[in-house]
């Protein structure tokens, strides 16, 4: 399989208590700063989130979501910057939707079929997310890794039918299989799909998107803390990378680029 560069977001979390970063970016100034340091960095497009989806998540309001991510999402769109917006909140989604950003990033992978027709009316590409809880924020439950993937292919089976049928094209879908706590609990469950990412992308034929950026299955792995996960997260995504994957999810776009540019180099 020839090797083929994956395009990165930047992960811009503008919010109290994501895991790794909550409270650095509530600031529309230094969220603006943190993205276009990602941009520097060679990220492809910014993944902005106003609301935390880890199981220790307080919940915040459709309201308060739009007034986070509003001057950023018009401060990153003013320069051309292609944005993607991590919400699974419809009232957040048309209000991407009215700002005309690149991309909706929906854990719950759309399930709202009476969004279906302002989805389809739109172009903007969705990234439709797989989880084990199916609703709401990740929740800590265990899972066997052959269920799981096999729930995953169901899922988007069943998900892809529904919004295709809705006038949604196909070419507007990336898919994401979720990781860590989206999975379950364990680290195998998230480790099996790493490992048979092919199997997916065979299946359905369809772009994928993979964030493992310092996840929990990591530090299960490592022993390390959320902020001391950046080395098991750059072998992740390489060898996600090698394995096809389209698109990756990243808080250190730096790191990945600079490895993907040396992978392009050995693989040429």
């Amino acid at each position: 399989m020839k090797f083929r560069l994956p395009k990165v977001l930047g992960i811009v979390n503008i919010t109290t208590d994501s895991f790794s970063d909550g409270g650095l970016y509530l600031d529309e100034g230094r969220a603006l700063a943190k993205a276009l340091e990602l941009m520097a960095d060679g990220a492809d497009i910014i993944d902005l989130g106003a609301a935390s989806s880890n199981p220790a998540t307080s919940e915040v309001t459709p309201a308060e979501e739009i007034k986070r991510l509003k001057p950023v999402i018009d401060g990153l769109l003013a320069k051309k910057i292609p944005v993607s917006i991590d919400t699974f909140r419809p009232e957040v989604q048309q209000y991407a939707l009215k700002s005309q950003v690149q991309y909706l990033n929906d854990i719950q992978g759309f399930p709202d079929p009476a969004f279906y027709p302002e989805l389809a009316a739109a172009d903007c590409k969705l990234i439709v997310m797989h989880s084990v809880q199916r609703l709401g924020p990740a929740t800590v439950v265990d899972t066997e890794p052959e269920q799981v993937f096999a729930g995953i292919i169901t899922f988007f089976n069943e998900r892809l039918t529904t919004l295709q049928k809705a006038g949604i094209s196909p070419d507007r879908i990336i898919l994401d299989p979720g990781m860590g706590f989206f999975l379950g609990a364990k680290p195998e469950s998230s480790l099996h799909v790493i490992k048979n990412i092919t199997r997916l992308k065979e299946h359905f034929a369809l772009p994928v998107l993979v964030s493992v950026s310092r996840k929990s299955f990591l530090g299960a792995i490592t022993g390390r803390p959320a902020n001391e996960r950046g080395p098991a997260t750059l072998a992740a995504e390489l060898f996600l990378s090698l394995q096809g994957v389209d698109y990756l999810r990243t808080h250190d776009a730096r790191s990945l680029k600079d490895a993907l540019k040396v992978l392009e180099v050995l693989n040429s």
